[in-house]
């Protein structure tokens, strides 16, 4: 996986859009909308530059707008966005803290073709925002974690836009105090979607703490679980066993499978995943997208290079103190599989190659954790953080430090380096 000449070309015109004459002109929409993109995730709407990129990326051509944690993302933004005519159908705007109601209502005021609307943990939106929201096909709605929402802005949206077949309200405390009034009015005017054990073609199940399936019950519904299932969740269900897992044993296409919280699978049981069978997964999966083994002190580097030989299509992987692998393994799967987020949190013997490797091959990565990686540096995580396309989350804590991780001056050179890799004589 090597970076893309595209994603190349697009880094540079962000970065130049100050110097290249009537650059805009020349842009396809799309490619306006990933240059605004790339430019929230690597923080470059300064009070400098801001003015280069309002003249040449927006325009009323513009379909899609997603920022991302970015805090220079305020009202002000927003108001110039709306004001270059656009006729939005996706607006994602999420942990941008800076953005108001006032922000919010100079975006969407004249969006009557928005689709999809994902507003997510924004604090400072309250109700009037809610007043701009008219389209008439509106589908989807996400206030995730918009603690400060209330009621009326929430019943107002759903009675203006009664084609919303989706809405997210998790984590939307100021709910609480009249979720009566907020249920009825949504009950009225949402779509309702009915899941029937005849849908053959269903991908995502997640029975999580659905306690009245019981172990009487359970063997009926795994029989019937359709054989497209990718994923399928059973947290905190008690199974039987070892009926469970030769209900399991026909779901050829699953991805994922989560069986946390089950007692009847005991240690007896868990003991026998041995090595042996993971590489036998690690083997035959070739559809495998997760690979979680955090704790097995027990994997090794050929594991991880049997993974990435066959799991093309491996994205997210955990490998928390496993602690005999290297950076010959984490380098040979980045380098085979479009990773997106990595655990590595704990593996003492992984250095700045791996992160390097990482940097050069995964421009795609989502989160990166590396706490307890004493050999890794700073230097190669915030060189990671430049490569990726979008904002990577880095967790790289490291209270334990090797004590012998001390620096010192060479005194015929000049450098600073580690005590433990200085020759001396």
């Amino acid at each position: 996986m090597v970076r893309s000449l595209t994603e190349s070309c697009l880094s540079c015109l962000a970065c130049n859009l100050h110097s290249i004459n009537r650059v805009g002109h020349y842009l396809a929409t799309r490619h306006k909308e990933l240059l605004l993109e790339w430019l929230v995730y690597h923080d470059r709407l300064t009070p400098e530059y801001l003015p280069h990129i309002t003249y040449h990326l927006f325009s009323s051509g513009l379909r899609t707008v997603h920022f991302y944690k970015c805090q220079q993302v305020t009202d002000a933004v927003l108001t110039q966005l709306g004001d270059c005519g656009c006729r939005l159908r996706s607006v994602t705007i999420h942990g941008c803290s800076e953005v108001t109601d006032t922000g919010m209502l100079a975006l969407l005021q004249h969006q009557d073709e928005l689709e999809v609307l994902e507003l997510r943990k924004l604090p400072h939106l309250v109700t009037d925002w809610a007043h701009a929201v008219m389209s008439p096909v509106l589908q989807h709605l996400d206030l995730r974690g918009c603690t400060n929402v209330d009621a009326p802005a929430v019943c107002e949206v759903v009675l203006s836009n009664p084609t919303i077949s989706t809405m997210i309200l998790a984590h939307c405390h100021r709910l609480g105090e009249n979720i009566n009034t907020v249920v009825q009015r949504i009950a009225e005017s949402l779509n309702t979607t009915l899941l029937l054990v005849s849908c053959l073609h269903l991908q995502k199940l997640d029975l999580s703490y659905c306690y009245q399936v019981t172990s009487q019950t359970a063997p009926h519904i795994l029989f019937h679980l359709p054989e497209r299932l990718q994923f399928l969740s059973l947290c905190g269900v008690q199974l039987p066993y070892p009926q469970t897992l030769e209900g399991l044993t026909k779901l050829r296409r699953l991805e994922e499978l989560v069986l946390c919280g089950i007692s009847n699978l005991t240690v007896e049981v868990m003991d026998m995943m041995s090595m042996e069978v993971l590489q036998v997964i690690a083997s035959t999966c070739t559809n495998l997208e997760r690979f979680h083994v955090a704790g097995l002190t027990e994997v090794k580097d050929d594991l991880l290079l049997t993974l990435a030989r066959n799991c093309s299509k491996l994205m997210n992987v955990t490998f928390k103190t496993c602690n005999q692998l290297t950076d010959a393994s984490v380098c040979e799967l980045s380098r085979c599989c479009p990773l997106r987020e990595v655990v590595l949190s704990g593996v003492r013997r992984l250095t700045d190659r791996s992160i390097l490797s990482l940097a050069n091959s995964c421009q795609h990565l989502d989160c990166v954790y590396v706490s307890g990686c004493t050999q890794v540096t700073s230097a190669a995580l915030r060189y990671l953080q430049d490569c990726c396309v979008k904002r990577v989350h880095i967790e790289h804590k490291t209270p334990n430090m090797d004590p012998n991780q001390l620096m010192a001056k060479n005194l015929d050179t000049g450098e600073y380096l580690r005590v433990d890799q200085m020759a001396v004589s």
